[in-house]
């Protein structure tokens, strides 16, 4: 399948690992220019010394805070001089507790991460947006918004607050043209995977390399595909969102799990 991607000027939020990572990796193979940023500079080095192409831009930012947000926005342009494509990834479970060990502070580093900053970037980046004669914002959500567990609620409510905000701003931006889609990963091993197995060897004195392997064993067994995703199981979907193939899809979900939540609906 051609994407014909070539040439699209993408941002990429979060992209120092994980599914940030794949996504801008797979976004340069198809010949687009990507402009990402993570909290971590190694990583960004890391990840500009293997991408594909020239002429990418990346810069640390931390996302919670609004003067990050509005400096990164400001060089994206002065580097690209407009943008095609917008993908909010950037996201984490940050605390790994249940409600009552949850703090106030803990909700609002929550919403302002998971939420606030994919608000902002939007807000900044339309204009830009308007421009572009493909225009797209995908957000990356999870299962956790419609599906929601005992452990780490927070997290959940705000995957639901990105679910909810994509189809209103879907709708908002229908008359510019601006598609907007939501991708909502399943059980897939990224670093927050990684910091609860941590916490596991941690408490239970377990080596890591173990409790590792007892978390993708028991996940990947409820998963009907029989194993957790990876960050390139996202790719695909994404890529498709971002083309003129998908120029009739907006305000849309789509659930990538390996058949976890199994819902016809």
């Amino acid at each position: 399948m051609e994407f014909n991607l070539q040439g699209r000027k993408v941002v990429v939020t979060g992209c120092g690992d994980g599914i940030g990572r794949a996504l801008a990796l797979a976004f340069a193979r198809e010949g687009a220019r990507i402009a990402g940023c993570a909290r971590t500079e190694t990583r960004l080095d890391s990840l500009n010394k293997e991408i594909e192409g020239k002429h990418h831009f990346f810069l640390p930012c931390d996302l919670t805070r609004k003067e990050d947000i509005e400096k990164f926005h400001k060089q994206v342009l002065q580097s690209f001089g407009g943008l095609d494509i917008l993908v909010n990834n950037a996201g984490s479970i940050l605390k790994l507790d249940s409600f009552f060990t949850l703090t106030d502070d803990d909700w609002q580093d929550s919403f302002n991460l998971n939420l606030l900053s994919a608000v902002r970037l939007s807000r900044l980046f339309i204009p830009a947006l308007k421009h572009s004669s493909s225009p797209r914002i995908i957000n990356i959500s999870s299962i956790s918004a419609t599906r929601p567990d005992i452990q780490y609620p927070h997290y959940s409510a705000m995957k639901a607050g990105m679910s909810n905000f994509t189809v209103s701003l879907a709708q908002t931006l229908a008359q510019d043209k601006i598609l907007v889609n939501s991708v909502s990963p399943g059980p897939v091993w990224t670093r927050s995977w990684e910091q609860e197995a941590d916490q596991i060897a941690r408490q239970s004195g377990k080596p890591r390399k173990e409790i590792i392997q007892e978390i993708q064993s028991a996940t990947g067994g409820r998963v009907p595909l029989h194993r957790m995703g990876v960050p390139e199981d996202l790719t695909g979907l994404v890529l498709f969102l971002s083309s003129d193939l998908a120029r009739w899809i907006t305000a849309a979900n789509f659930t990538v799990d390996g058949g976890w939540l199994r819902d016809p609906y």
